[in-house]
Order: C-alpha cells, then structure tokens, then sequence
C-alpha cells in the first residue's frame, strides 16, 4: 500500500534537519536568505516528485529499509514544502511593502503560475491527514494528492523557467538556476521511466505491478 496519510514525529524532525542543513549549504556557498528560501522548497518538492518512479523502477528499495521507506516520507516532505513556500511568498509580499493586491495585478503569467501553485499546496497541505483521507476515501484522496502535485510541479516549472532563462535573456550560468533546470529534466526522466516499466511489466505478465490501481 502506497496511500500515506498519517504524519510521524520522526519523519517531520527529519526533514526539518535536512531542510535546515541544505539552506546552511546554499548559505555557505554564498546564497541570499530570499534566494535559499525559495530554493529549499523546490528541493523538497523533488524528493516529492522522484520519490514515487524510483520506487517503481527499482522495488528492491522498499525491500532493502524498514517502514515502507521512502514512500512514507513524501506525506512529511510535502507538509514541510508548502511551510516553507509560504515563508517564500511572504518575504516576496514583504519585498512589495505588503501591497498584496498591487503585486497579484501587476505580476507576470510567470509568477501568477507560481501563486496558483503555492494556493494549490496549501489545499494539499490542509488535507494531507488521516480525516480527509477518512472523508475523500482511499483512491479519491491519493488521485487528489498525486494530480494536485502534477499540477503545481508544472506551474512551478514555467516559473523556473523565467526565473533562469527569460529574465537573464540567455542560459544561466547560477549552479543554483542549472540545478532547477537538471531536477526538472530527473522529475521528467524518471517519470516517463516507471511508466514504461510499468506498460512492459503489464505486457509481459498481463497485469499491473503491486501498487498500481
């Protein structure tokens, strides 16, 4: 079973470890503090994202740890990714003097996609728990969990894309803008991969993998 709605001490401790050691990295490597708070979510939002495909790709990893690891993280992952968008969007409104109304009129299609996104991930982040998945049931909430994810991956894409190459009017050369860039490509990569595992594994044996309904 892939459907996690429950939320562990341990994992959350985990991720804030993680989440905080990668922003003391990117301040390390000379990043600004509104650079990093929008680089750690994307992060934890690829995590997210490669987490499912590598699982089916290469099962033996579920075998290989205990608790269903890594699939069970993705719940906690994703809690702590929209926790620190917000912190993103509020600095970006605190940049704009608090004129939340004159930004959402005067910005971009590009930073529009990237509201709509975050507006999505609080929806997610509201029902990534064990009442809604009591209410929506097993399958609705696991379709609405994972096509809300899909949804705001892309919104966020094309507003990594202006961000690393419209506004520069050329390729970047920001190690931090080529690695949005090289996680989208592995997100892509690996999600076209598990699919066509999964068609060949549908083909050979006449049925789905464990895990696919």
């Amino acid at each position: 079973m892939t459907v996690d709605p429950f939320n562990r001490g341990n994992h959350h401790a985990a991720v804030v470890v993680g989440s905080l050691a990668l922003a003391a990295l990117l301040w390390a490597a000379g990043y600004r503090f509104s650079r990093i708070i929008a680089a750690v979510p994307w992060f934890l939002l690829f995590l997210v994202l490669i987490i499912g495909p590598v699982t089916k790709i290469w099962p033996s990893i579920n075998q290989r740890f205990e608790g269903n690891f890594p699939l069970y993280f993705r719940s906690e992952l994703g809690i702590w990714f929209v926790i620190w968008s917000l912190g993103h969007v509020l600095l970006v409104f605190q940049l704009f003097g608090w004129d939340v109304v004159g930004f959402v009129v005067g910005m971009s299609a590009w930073a529009f996609a990237a509201l709509v996104g975050v507006v999505i991930a609080v929806v997610l982040l509201f029902t990534s728990n064990i009442w809604a998945y009591r209410l929506m049931g097993p399958k609705a909430w696991k379709w609405h969990q994972s096509h809300g994810t899909y949804v705001m991956f892309w919104l966020f894409t094309v507003h990594i894309y202006d961000q690393t190459f419209l506004r520069g009017g050329g390729p970047t050369e920001d190690p931090l803008h080529l690695l949005y860039a090289l996680s989208i490509v592995i997100i892509v990569g690996l999600h076209i991969g598990a699919f066509l595992k999964v068609v060949a594994h549908y083909r050979k044996h006449g049925k789905y993998p464990s895990g696919i309904s």
